[in-house]
């Protein structure tokens, strides 16, 4: 990214997009937004920092009940670090850094509370990648199926085909704060033109973004 200019890479431009979408959908839901870092020690098995986040997924479902809905990216800061955003409940952060010392050997964590900033969510994504997507630290970039719905991606590019890229930005944000289920069958809210005129409250995605339809 210039400095000055917001002038981003590919990879950042895909990433503002994958991480806006799911603060605006959990700002739709009025769910509370945190920023956790887990971080890699020495001791630590540098191959398995995804698997070690899995299970920390785990015990944080089994101790405070919820799922975690996150987009994370990782780093090669230090060992490898791991910068996640979610949507969910408060977890003390004495109990996450016991847990990450247990699963990964390594106890420096951090978590806090993702506040909106004057310039709305995008302050937010500006600056994460501005912090943490830069060309020598950012590695990967993931997300759960929760943080906006599983065929994201496919989703987002057949809109641009179609529309191009002001109206499916519109259509893209009318989704993502319509009330939809995040399962493989999304309910919709006749948020498509071609689609605001019938009466069936629910279609697959295949169904309904097969090339036939866009």
């Amino acid at each position: 990214m210039e400095e000055g200019k917001c002038v981003y890479t590919k990879k950042q431009r895909r990433a503002f997009q994958r991480l806006m979408s799911g603060l605006t959908v959990g700002k739709s839901r009025r769910e509370r937004l945190r920023f956790m870092t887990l971080t890699s020690s020495p001791e630590s098995d540098d191959r398995n920092l995804n698997a070690d986040f899995r299970a920390l997924k785990m015990r944080t479902l089994r101790k405070f009940h919820f799922k975690m809905k996150y987009w994370k990216i990782r780093t090669n800061e230090g060992n490898g670090v791991l910068h996640i955003v979610f949507r969910g409940k408060y977890i003390p952060q004495e109990w996450l850094s016991k847990q990450w010392a247990d699963i990964h050997k390594s106890p420096i964590v951090d978590i806090r509370s993702l506040y909106e900033t004057r310039r709305g969510l995008q302050g937010i994504v500006f600056y994460l990648i501005g912090n943490y997507l830069t060309k020598q630290s950012f590695e990967r970039m993931s997300w759960g199926y929760s943080w906006v719905f599983p065929v994201l991606v496919g989703c987002w590019k057949r809109l641009i085909e179609k529309y191009g890229f002001k109206q499916a930005l519109f259509l893209w944000n009318r989704l993502l704060c319509s009330h939809f289920v995040v399962t493989r069958q999304v309910r919709l809210t006749r948020f498509l033109p071609e689609y605001e005129h019938i009466n069936e409250k629910s279609l697959s995605w295949g169904a309904l973004f097969r090339t036939s339809v866009l």
